[in-house]
C-alpha cells in the first residue's frame, strides 16, 4: 500500500487538530511606536522613555493589532480565466509552508492610561486586555502530505503532531511604572510591574498524533494523545449521553495570578540617543482556577486501516453502508475526548521582548536610526514542582527608521524592516506612521508597520496601532 490516499479522513482529522496548534505567541509591538518621540505610550516598549511633553497624558482607549501568515490570499487561491473560477491551489500551499510556518495573531486594547512627569522622575499607570493566539504546521504533516508513507514501515513511526502544540490565551494587565533621570539627564532608567490576570488559556501539555505502517504495507494505525491543559472563565461541558456541548459564564474575576516586569535604560550622548528594554520578564500567569484536562476518551486510542476489501465494501454495485459507517465510527472513536479535573494547576510564561534603539538626531525636528526587537516564545514553565522554560521559537524585526516633526503638533516617521521567524527572512516590509496634536491638548495617531506587500492579495504580515491620548500641563522638555 504505496503512499496511500485512501486515508482522506485521517487526514481530516490530523487537519482540524492542526488548526487547534496555537504556539506560544507574542502581542508583537510596532517599532514604528518605539521609534516615536512624541507619543506617551512609546513607555510602553521601554519603561526609560520619559513621557515628558505635558504634565499629566491620559490615554483613551486605543489598540495594536499583529498578523502574520506564511501564506497570502495569492498563495491560497489561483483564477482560472479560461473557467472564470476560483479554486484552492494546493500545490502552492504545500510548496509555501515548511515546517514550523505558524499564523500569528495579538491584539492588545488598552482602555486607560496615565502619567505623570514631575521633573526628574515620573510615574505610569496602565490596564490593558490582551488576546494572543497562533496557528502552526505541525512537525512531520508536510512530509507525509506529500511523501506519505513510502519507507515508513515497521518501527519507522511517522510524528504528525508532536511537540509543543497550543498556547493561546485571553488575559488582563495592570502595570505601575517609574523611571528617573540621572547624570544631568543623559541617563534614564525605568522598571514596571505587571499584575497579570488569567481568563483563558489553552496549552499542549503531551498531545501527539503517530502513524505506523506494517512491514508488508498491508496497514496503517493512528495512534492519537490528546492531552491539552484547558482553563477558562467559562464552563465548558459535554454530556455524555447525547454528546453536546453547552457554555456559560462561570466568573467574571478568576484568581488566575501572575507577575512580570519590565525594565529599560536611555542614554543620550551629543546627537545619538541610544536605548535597550527587557519586557514580559517573569514567571507568566499560574492557572489555578477552573483547571481542566482534555484527554482522549479511550485509553488505548488507535485506529487500523487495512485497505478497502471491494468484495465487502460494495454491494450490487454500490458502496454498501454498513461497511463505511463502520469506517466512519471507527474514526470517530479515535477522536472522541473527555475533560477531566486538572488537578493543581500549571504556570505559562509571556513571551519576552527584547528592544534595542540606536537614533542620530540630525537637527532638532529630523532623526533617523536602526531599530531592533525580538521576541521568544516559551511554552509551559512549570510542570509539577519543577520550573522549566523551553524557548519554541525565536522572531525578529530589525528597522531603518526616519522620523520628522513640524511645529510640536505634528510627526511623521517612516520604515522599513527585515523580519525573521524561525528560520524564515523577509526583507522588506515598509511602515508609515502619523501622530497629530493640534493645540498641544488631543493627540491622534496611527501606525501601520511590517506590511510585507503594498497589494493585499500578497500581503502576509502586519501591524497597526491606533488611538487617542489628552495632554495637561507642561511637561519638563519639549
Amino acid at each position: 500500500m504505496k503512499k496511500s490516499t485512501n486515508i482522506t479522513r485521517l487526514l481530516l482529522l490530523t487537519a482540524f487538530l492542526a488548526i487547534l496548534a496555537f504556539p506560544q505567541h507574542a502581542n508583537s509591538q510596532s517599532n514604528l511606536m518605539y521609534g516615536s518621540s512624541r507619543n506617551p505610550l512609546m513607555n510602553s516598549a521601554n519603561p526609560a522613555f520619559f513621557p515628558s511633553h505635558s504634565k499629566v497624558y491620559i490615554s483613551l482607549p486605543n489598540a495594536n493589532i499583529n498578523f502574520t501568515s506564511p501564506l497570502s490570499y495569492n498563495s491560497i487561491f489561483q483564477y482560472d480565466s479560461t473557467q472564470q473560477k476560483t479554486y484552492i491551489n494546493a500545490n502552492s500551499i504545500i510548496d509555501t509552508l515548511t515546517d514550523g510556518s505558524a499564523l500569528r495573531f495579538g491584539t492588545g486594547i488598552y482602555p486607560a492610561g496615565l502619567g505623570i512627569d514631575f521633573g526628574n522622575f515620573f510615574l505610569t499607570l496602565s490596564a490593558m486586555a490582551k488576546v494572543d493566539m497562533g496557528m502552526s504546521m505541525p512537525s512531520g504533516l508536510l512530509t507525509f502530505l506529500t511523501e506519505g508513507n513510502y519507507g515508513h514501515t515497521g518501527d519507522d513511526v511517522i510524528e504528525l503532531l508532536n511537540g509543543d502544540l497550543i498556547g493561546a490565551r485571553v488575559y488582563g494587565e495592570g502595570a505601575l511604572g517609574f523611571g528617573i533621570r540621572l547624570l544631568d539627564n543623559n541617563l534614564t532608567i525605568g522598571a514596571r510591574a505587571k499584575l497579570l490576570v488569567g481568563y483563558m488559556d489553552l496549552s499542549n501539555s503531551a498531545s501527539s498524533l503517530t502513524i505506523r505502517t506494517a512491514e508488508d504495507y498491508s496497514s496503517m494505525t493512528a495512534d492519537l494523545n490528546l492531552d491539552m491543559n484547558m482553563t477558562s472563565c467559562l464552563d465548558i461541558t459535554k454530556d455524555t449521553n447525547s454528546g453536546t456541548t453547552s457554555v456559560k459564564v462561570r466568573t467574571v474575576m478568576p484568581k488566575n495570578f501572575g507577575m512580570n516586569f519590565d525594565l529599560g535604560v536611555r542614554y543620550t550622548i551629543g546627537k545619538f540617543d541610544l536605548s535597550a528594554s527587557i519586557l514580559d520578564f517573569g514567571p507568566g500567569i499560574h492557572w489555578t482556577d477552573g483547571v481542566k484536562k482534555i484527554v482522549s476518551a479511550n485509553e488505548n486510542n488507535s485506529f487500523t486501516f487495512t485497505g478497502l476489501d471491494v468484495s465487502e465494501a460494495m454491494q450490487g454495485g454500490t458502496m454498501d453502508s454498513t461497511f463505511t459507517r463502520m469506517l466512519i465510527d471507527s474514526l470517530k472513536s479515535l477522536s472522541e475526548y473527555k475533560v477531566i479535573d486538572g488537578g493543581e494547576g500549571y504556570w505559562t510564561s509571556i513571551p519576552t521582548k527584547v528592544n534595542l534603539g540606536g537614533m542620530f538626531n540630525v537637527t532638532d525636528w529630523f532623526s533617523a536610526g536602526l531599530l531592533f526587537h525580538g521576541e521568544f516564545d516559551r511554552g509551559v514553565v512549570k510542570v509539577g514542582e519543577v520550573f522549566k522554560t523551553k524557548t519554541t521559537g525565536f522572531h525578529s524585526r530589525t528597522t531603518l527608521m526616519a522620523r520628522a516633526g513640524f511645529k510640536d503638533w505634528i510627526e511623521v516617521v517612516a520604515a522599513a524592516s527585515v523580519i525573521s521567524s524561525k528560520g524564515d527572512w523577509s526583507f522588506f516590509n515598509p511602515g508609515v506612521g502619523i501622530t497629530l496634536t493640534p493645540f498641544r491638548t488631543l493627540q491622534i495617531y496611527t501606525f501601520l508597520d511590517y506590511i510585507s506587500n503594498i497589494y493585499l492579495v500578497d500581503a502576509k504580515q502586519f501591524n497597526i496601532s491606533f488611538g487617542l491620548n489628552l495632554f495637561f500641563g507642561k511637561g519638563s522638555s519639549k
